[in-house]
């Protein structure tokens, strides 16, 4: 498992990672050039109507390109999802587009591409779209496609089962991606389980979703009354109408009603939640609460006082966090204005030992925009930033119809949308002070950081802002001594594992790409695995030896190359002490000699994969597994949870197997592990990657 990840992109991933952020390394400040007059912006004119059935229409005869754009919106979204099937309303949007009785996804995909166009759907928080592009030329096919696709839509159960595994893949991948991870939570304890805004999807939601479910969603949202069309681009007025009156004007239907969501409850105090991430060198820290709604008059103020504190690469948290003190790249706080009740947050991405430090420091700049006037020159630069930076969204129809949609939809006066560079220039610096005192709250806050917790939960506790909520990636709470104290190190039987040899098929988006064998002989005292593998992406070759009965490891050889990049790895474990050297490339760190002592329950890279074939596995069970990372040159921590069983057939066979989700190191992994031991690895796939390993020959040793 672990060797397999390491050649496939690491030497890559880490060269474009150097040259990231080399490209991100500060700068010596220079003065900026004074900003051009103020110009007056004309903000393009649109007609509506509404048809019989409810439907309103925006027509926007407006822009310079010969293209026409169809968005349909309609109240709804992820906020309409019911709980125990978070998922519905993204993938209904997948799907919807997927075929119709008209059309094959196949056939409707054709046709929209041989024209230069696109069709497709979405579910944001609060409303579901669904739009068409094509070129003025072909704008009656576009509106076809949108007719059919929102009055014919069929849900094949080919594409539903398609839609499910892309939101599994996509909900693994976000698992690894701590921001993301940090999200989830901190909406989870802002709104809670009972507001709609606090309810994600999960794997055990989205895999509980029936095709009869999406198509009950669709019914029960996509009707005409209370929708919005927006027709954008050079059709002219009379000739856009005729054409929804053709394609939709026969559409029918009211939405059911929608019951409103309690009202999320005001924090009392500061609470802080943290999210243990094992293994992890760098912190999210996510500090925020509860912000406004869609129209409340302080709006504008409010946008000015947040790009002042971290709207952009001259804000306050940039500058301090990233230029005056080096914790990281970049620093920035944002305020939503959804339909419901929206959110404050600042969120930085640090180094584990400065964790406790950005959490005092994204404290203090709120209280400081409570208590001390903004000065002129800073007030100007962020007012100049945001009317200026308007009329850049206002470049195209589509861009234009889009902004006259969020207006119209969240129910906003037409006048914040025209009128709003003269508003943001109105904002004073007595209106940022008092907005920070009203809608800024630091003494009661919600503090989100994920990260290592063994490493993060002494500091935390520290600060004095209360007791530290403790939890996993997934949210499920963890008791205290999990993360403190000396551990014991886990016991695996290796007397379990069985000699062969396993081949393996590396597919890249469905195509074969790759083989790797790996072959498990006992040889006296010790286990030894070889291991090879040819892809794309380049070769490696891998001899691993661990003890038989014991389970210790004894040394690893390793060869790996990818393009110009090579990897050696000479290491040996004697009487406990790591011995040896890795060569690497300068770009990785350069070559690395190792004479020190071998953590005690510490498995050489590869030996993971062993650990769990052994391990008792069972429905909701949790392994910790500590590793050498001979690249970075410490030890890191794996994290496996057994999510469940599900029968997988790959071309050795169908196999019922545990379903595996691994977490820590570079990305996250499922694994699909037969269910028999030892549990070998049946599949493979990759958070957020379109690859997949899966087994392709199973064989005694020759």
């Amino acid at each position: 498992m672990k060797n397999l990840r390491a050649i496939l992109s690491p030497a890559l991933l880490i060269l474009l990672g150097a040259a990231g952020a080399a490209a991100q390394e500060p700068r010596p400040s220079e003065s900026p050039p004074p900003p051009l007059p103020a110009q007056t912006i004309e903000f393009p004119a649109f007609e509506s109507l509404t048809l019989d059935n409810g439907l309103r229409v925006i027509f926007l005869d407006h822009g310079t390109q010969p293209v026409s754009s169809l968005r349909l919106y309609v109240p709804g979204g992820t906020a309409a999802d019911p709980p125990d099937r978070a998922g519905v309303a993204s993938m209904t949007a997948t799907v919807l587009t997927r075929g119709t009785e008209r059309r094959s996804a196949e056939e409707i995909s054709a046709t929209i591409e041989g024209v230069g166009g696109s069709l497709s759907a979405s579910a944001s928080r609060d409303f579901f779209s669904v739009s068409a592009v094509t070129l003025v030329d072909h704008a009656e096919l576009g509106f076809q496609l949108l007719g059919e696709t929102v009055l014919q839509a069929t849900f094949p159960q080919s594409e539903v089962e398609l839609a499910r595994r892309q939101t599994l893949s996509s909900l693994q991948a976000q698992r690894g991606q701590p921001q993301a991870v940090a999200s989830r939570h901190f909406a989870r304890a802002v709104y809670g389980t009972d507001h709609p805004y606090g309810v994600r999807p999960t794997p055990g939601t989205v895999q509980e979703i029936q095709r009869e479910e999406l198509m009950a969603y669709r019914d029960a949202i996509l009707r005409p009354e209370g929708a919005l069309l927006v027709v954008a681009g050079r059709l002219g007025r009379e000739r856009a109408e005729a054409l929804v009156r053709e394609h939709l004007g026969g559409w029918q239907g009211r939405p059911e009603a929608a019951t409103e969501p309690p009202p999320p409850g005001e924090a009392e105090e500061t609470r802080v939640h943290l999210v243990h991430r094992p293994g992890a060198t760098q912190s999210v820290v996510l500090v925020g609460h509860l912000g406004i709604q869609a129209g409340n008059p302080d709006a504008f103020p409010l946008l000015v006082m947040n790009r002042i504190l971290g709207g952009g690469a001259d804000s306050r948290l940039f500058r301090i966090l990233r230029e005056e003190r080096g914790w990281t790249y970049g620093s920035f706080s944002e305020l939503n204005r959804p339909a419901q009740r929206g959110t404050f947050a600042a969120v930085a991405e640090v180094r584990t030992e400065v964790t406790d430090s950005t959490v005092v420091e994204l404290l203090t700049q709120m209280r400081r925009l409570q208590e001390e006037p903004v000065p002129q020159e800073e007030l100007d630069a962020a007012r100049n930033y945001l009317a200026g930076s308007f009329p850049l969204g206002l470049e195209t129809a589509d861009q234009v119809g889009g902004q006259v949609a969020s207006t119209l939809l969240l129910e906003l006066p037409l006048e914040d949308l025209t009128g709003y560079p003269d508003q943001i220039r109105s904002v004073t610096s007595e209106e940022v002070q008092r907005v920070a005192r009203e809608y800024l709250h630091p003494d009661r806050t919600t503090v989100v950081v994920v990260g290592d917790g063994t490493q993060l939960l002494a500091p935390l506790e520290a600060l004095g802002l209360g007791s530290v909520e403790i939890m996993d990636v997934d949210g499920e709470l963890l008791p205290r001594e999990e993360l403190v104290g000396e551990r014991e190190p886990a016991s695996w039987d290796a007397t379990l594992l069985e000699e062969g040899v396993r081949r393996y098929e590396l597919f890249i988006q469905g195509n074969p790409m790759g083989n790797a064998e790996y072959r498990l002989e006992r040889q006296g005292d010790a286990w030894v695995a070889t291991t090879t593998i040819t892809s794309m992406a380049g070769s490696q070759e891998t001899v691993l030896r661990f003890g038989a009965e014991d389970f210790i490891p004894h040394s690893i050889r390793q060869d790996q190359g990818q393009g110009p990049v090579r990897i050696s790895v000479a290491l040996d474990v004697v009487d406990g002490r790591l011995m040896g050297d890795v060569e690497l490339p300068p770009q990785m760190g350069g070559d690395r000699e190792y004479d020190q002592v071998m953590p005690p329950g510490t498995l050489l890279p590869g030996m993971d994969e062993f650990a769990l074939a052994v391990a008792p596995l069972e429905a909701g069970a949790r392994f910790t597994i500590p590793y050498l990372d001979v690249v970075q040159g410490s030890t890191t921590t794996l994290e496996a949870r057994v999510e469940g069983e599900e029968e997988i057939t790959v071309s050795a066979g169908t196999y019922q197997t545990w379903r595996v989700q691994v977490t820590g190191g570079e990305a996250g992994l499922t694994l699909f592990l037969r269910r028999d031991a030892p549990h070998i690895l049946i599949r493979q796939e990759f958070g957020g990657q379109p690859l997949r390993l899966d087994l392709s020959g199973l064989a005694p040793l020759p």
